[in-house]
């Protein structure tokens, strides 16, 4: 990530005629930088059930309905906890907090039919992709749901409880790692994983990649199975058993 910053930033100086600036981002252009792995966590369905009771336990109840929305719809942590932003950011919002403003998931994009509706902020300005759940569909959500009483389902969708305001982002991650640490969950699992545990259920169960591109907000379904798919166990069993039944049929011949 470092070295995208600096070539943006070589390329803007460039522009500008500024010294060395061309030629430097020039070399960097013809080196090749080792990238990050891929994650490979998962967390299961079990896991997240047990978070959000753990989360109950110490006054988080809404985080643990973000946990639910992060696992069953797939959802990025941004698009269900939201974030703050400062004031002159072009996104609109009535939510103010000193010098920043508050943007993310509300109340009011549930309908009376638990159908939400909203377009992942990671692509708003590219795919534009809109993603629409049937909050109904998943258990999970709907039992965090049915602890919201209808005279708090209005405003920002998760709150934290003890400041009456959505979560810093900073101070949600600091709530996780205590629940991951009280539950006993590894320790290599970080929040955004839950998106790729709900994904890999899916998989698991057999349901189709179209499916979970859609749920996921994913303009291309590659980046389902490549990235948050992470259980490849499917891939080697029908590896396996294609080279068992190759050598069955290789065995028959030379009989």
């Amino acid at each position: 990530m470092a070295i995208i910053v600096l070539k943006n930033a070589l390329g803007f100086a460039a522009t500008c005629r500024k010294a060395g600036c061309a030629e430097l981002r020039n070399i960097l252009s013809d080196i090749r930088f080792e990238g990050p792995r891929p994650r490979t966590e998962a967390p299961t369905a079990a896991e997240i059930v047990a978070a959000r009771r753990t989360a109950h336990e110490i006054g988080h109840g809404p985080a643990a309905f973000a946990y639910a929305l992060q696992f069953e719809d797939s959802m990025r942590q941004w698009d269900v906890v939201g974030k703050w932003v400062p004031l002159d950011d072009k996104k609109p919002s009535l939510i103010l907090d000193g010098m920043s403003k508050w943007v993310g998931a509300m109340w009011s994009q549930i309908d009376e039919h638990m159908i939400l509706r909203y377009t992942a902020a990671k692509t708003a300005f590219t795919s534009g992709a809109k993603v629409v759940l049937d909050l109904k569909e998943y258990p999970m959500v709907m039992e965090e749901l049915a602890k919201v009483p209808e005279a708090q389902r209005r405003g920002p969708l998760i709150i934290n409880s003890r400041t009456g305001l959505p979560y810093r982002s900073w101070y949600f991650g600091d709530v996780w790692r205590k629940v991951r640490k009280l539950t006993g969950i590894r320790r290599e699992v970080w929040n955004r994983d839950m998106r790729a545990g709900g994904v890999t259920e899916g998989r698991e169960a057999a349901a189709p990649t179209d499916d979970l591109a859609k749920t996921a907000g994913h303009a291309n379904k590659r980046t389902t199975a490549r990235v948050y798919d992470r259980d490849r166990r499917p891939d080697v069993s029908r590896a396996c058993g294609s080279l068992i039944a190759e050598r069955t049929q290789a065995k028959h011949d030379v009989s």
